[in-house]
């Protein structure tokens, strides 16, 4: 059974211990970090083989740079996992090798963390269980003088699952009801399944076999829902024993395949041939740098007896060396300085070239936003005009399909114009979340509306599934979620023709003010191969371009992975060629307003019957024909001037309903007519128009009084829908 170990922490403690105990000791070096942190992350997903060759590089890296931090940092990683693979004869040797450096380094945290590990050895894997006490005590005190609670919380369930397992149950007790207090003080969400398997360990030993199967149970919902294989897998067989007491052998027998299928998916045979592999081709680093420290130690000692043979001569030469001597060593000091000096220049050289990167990045930021705004204005037209004429029932069926090809090759353009400034944006880290509060199940329902037209063009239906208790109103940057989204919903709909494109919301969880809930987007498309998936996310990156004649620049699902990362979340990929493909991911939101239910709730999306007057402050003749008849077609009448100057003076000698405000215009831009405006109107909506990225101008809209902002190109139902959430009842 193996024990609990230290390394949810590890991953967050790395660089804090780089820049608090070692920062006047060891270099920070950014490679080997990097194989240090993979290797951390990929054991946390159970991949042992890959984890283990980062570890081994970051080991041989270590030793490069004689850095006995970082070295004990490797030899702590590689024996986890062979700790994880009950390999324990290498567990120990390397705990014992990452104590050593640890100690060296004078690390108490890496001295605790291999003590507990040495315990976990003697008691799992030699079964000795004075001497796993002793090793887990150490790690214990330890983590007390630290004054860390996290740190001493996991040699205390050990101790626990040690007393447990030797069914020493009353020596066991105080243990789990201490490890229990620390588990809810830290929240530990690992220590909560310990906690609760060896609550049900317990139990079982003393007979008490339905409490023990509620304390299974309930670290079984833990273990699943955080895809825990190992704990899975030792839990699982717990159980079946459990139920082999009760006499019911039929659930047993599932327990035990579960457990098996859970064990085999740790320790898969292929895999322990490559990881031994690997472990002896470092074996033999190891022994071939201990020859070469052997060589090195017999040269110096050669070295040494020739230096005094030397010294003799000098001493016997007299001054005349003596002399000789000091002009060496003016010569090697000279040396020095010069060397120095250039070190110096090239330092002040490296500074100017890292400061001309940084300028040339936020050139290039600023170009791709320029350009982007120019051709987001024209784009305006063409798209906005295209779509005024596919509403005509008048046009000609040959000049609807004309109409379409033009609006797709507009709307396709548009697309890339949004993906290369939001790369660009992302690469220069100007994006920035903005929570606001946000109706999900609206928000979901205009994002798929805005794919009607191109579902109809492929014989597609778009589905939506999204639950009745979903709460009304949540914290969360709308527009970063509709970026993902439209990603996500836009990559199915390429791949999928005469099918289904489903978007669903489940709540995975809800307490309190807090709900935890899944997005998913499906499609029945063609799929993706197997050995593509490894890639998709990656930029520019496509599946079978040539063969499928799709376009596209490969960026969408690269955006979607970096938001995601940026939303403290990740997006999973399952497909199966020719069977489609579904993306999912999680968020973790705040609950502002409970909601109604969803299936009684308004969705009718048609024009006012009310009458309203908008006014509509824009330069441009074409974005004034196309915003009017936009207006007109979903109800409204509408007054435009050409500049934010003749729009204070409107405002002034007519009321209006809500204004539209676009915000680059000649004579007064948007942002002072609004300024102005708002110094003897504080009632009338003002929406924002904008060819910009809408993170780069949203705060300063609102900050001036703007209730709300819109992209260019405008779309009907996005227009309909902004200006009812704004428009005074």
């Amino acid at each position: 059974m193996r024990k609990k170990l230290l390394f949810a922490y590890l991953i967050f403690s790395i660089p804090f211990l780089i820049r608090g105990q070692q920062e006047s000791k060891f270099p920070i070096n950014d490679s080997l970090q990097y194989l240090i942190e993979t290797s951390n992350n990929l054991t946390f997903e159970y991949k042992v083989k890959e984890s283990l060759e980062y570890a081994i590089k970051a080991a041989n890296y270590a030793h490069e740079l004689d850095d006995d931090h970082y070295k004990a940092e490797a030899y702590y990683l590689m024996a986890y996992n062979y700790q994880i693979l009950v390999d324990y004869k290498n567990a120990e040797q390397y705990y014992r090798k990452s104590l050593k450096y640890a100690e060296k380094a004078n690390d108490s945290l890496l001295i605790l963390w291999n003590n507990n590990g040495l315990g976990n050895v003697y008691s799992d894997g030699y079964k000795e269980l004075e001497s796993s006490l002793i090793y887990y005590n150490n790690a214990t005190e330890l983590g007390k003088l630290l004054n860390n609670s996290e740190e001493y919380m996991t040699p205390i369930i050990n101790l626990a699952w040690t007393y447990v397992d030797a069914k020493e149950y009353d020596k066991a007790i105080p243990y789990l009801e201490e490890a229990q207090k620390l588990v809810v003080e830290n929240k530990d969400v690992e220590g909560y399944c310990e906690v609760y398997y060896l609550k049900g360990k317990l139990a079982l030993g003393q007979d008490n076999l339905e409490e023990a199967e509620e304390f299974f149970q309930e670290s079984l919902r833990i273990a699943e829902r955080h895809n825990m294989l190992l704990e899975l897998s030792y839990i699982y067989e717990a159980r079946a024993e459990m139920y082999e007491k009760q006499s019911k052998l039929g659930e047993a027998y599932k327990d035990i395949k579960r457990y098996q299928e859970y064990k085999d998916k740790v320790y898969n045979k292929e895999t322990l041939k490559q990881i031994e592999v690997a472990r002896v081709s470092f074996s033999v680093d190891e022994y071939e740098r201990e020859l070469e420290i052997a060589k090195t130690e017999r040269e110096y000692q050669a070295k040494m007896a020739k230096n005094n043979r030397t010294i003799n001569i000098i001493s016997v030469a007299g001054l005349i060396f003596l002399f000789a001597t000091a002009f060496f060593l003016y010569i090697g000091y000279r040396s020095k300085k010069k060397l120095n000096d250039v070190l110096k220049d090239k330092n002040v050289e490296l500074v100017e070239a890292k400061a001309e990167a940084e300028k040339l990045t936020q050139v290039k930021s600023q170009f791709i936003s320029t350009v982007s705004h120019e051709l987001r204005t024209p784009l305006y037209g063409v798209v906005g005009i295209t779509s005024l004429l596919l509403e005509d029932e008048d046009v000609l069926e040959k000049h609807r399909q004309l109409l379409g090809s033009l609006k797709f090759s507009g709307d396709y353009l548009l697309n890339l114009i949004n993906n290369v400034l939001q790369i660009s944006k992302i690469e220069s880290n100007k994006v920035r979340l903005a929570k606001t509060p946000t109706n999900l199940f609206k928000l979901s329902q205009n994002l798929l509306n805005s794919f009607e037209y191109q579902a109809k063009s492929k014989d597609n239906e778009l589905i939506l599934e999204v639950p009745n208790d979903l709460p009304g109103s949540l914290n969360v940057d709308s527009l970063r979620l509709s970026e993902i989204l439209i990603n996500l919903i836009g990559n199915a709909s390429k791949f999928t023709e005469n099918g289904k494109i489903w978007l669903r919301i489940k709540i995975l969880e809800k307490e309190n003010n807090t709900i935890q809930i899944r997005y998913e987007v499906e499609d029945s498309g063609v799929g993706i191969p197997e050995d593509k998936k490894d890639f998709v996310f990656e930029k520019f990156s496509q599946v079978d371009r040539e063969s499928n004649n799709l376009e596209g620049t490969g960026l969408g699902l690269s955006i979607v992975k970096n938001l995601l990362q940026m939303m403290d979340s990740k997006v999973y990929l399952e497909s199966n060629e020719g069977r489609g493909t579904k993306f999912h991911f999680d968020l973790q939101l705040e609950i502002l307003e409970e909601g109604e239910d969803q299936s009684t709730s308004d969705r009718n999306n048609g024009a006012t019957n009310v009458y309203r007057r908008i006014l509509v402050a824009e330069d441009n003749k074409i974005n004034q024909i196309v915003t009017k008849n936009l207006l007109s077609l979903i109800g409204y009448d509408c007054v435009i001037v050409e500049n934010g100057f003749n729009a204070i003076q409107m405002v002034k000698k007519e009321d209006f309903d809500l204004i539209l405000m676009d915000l680059n215009m000649p004579y007064l831009n948007g942002s002072e007519a609004t300024k102005r405006i708002r110094e003897f109107d504080q009632t009338t909506p003002i929406i924002a128009l904008t060819a910009a990225e809408l993170g780069e101008v949203q705060e300063e809209c609102l900050a001036i009084g703007m209730n709300d902002i819109i992209n260019k190109p405008l779309n009907k139902n996005d227009l309909r829908d902004i200006i009812s959430k704004n428009l005074i009842p």
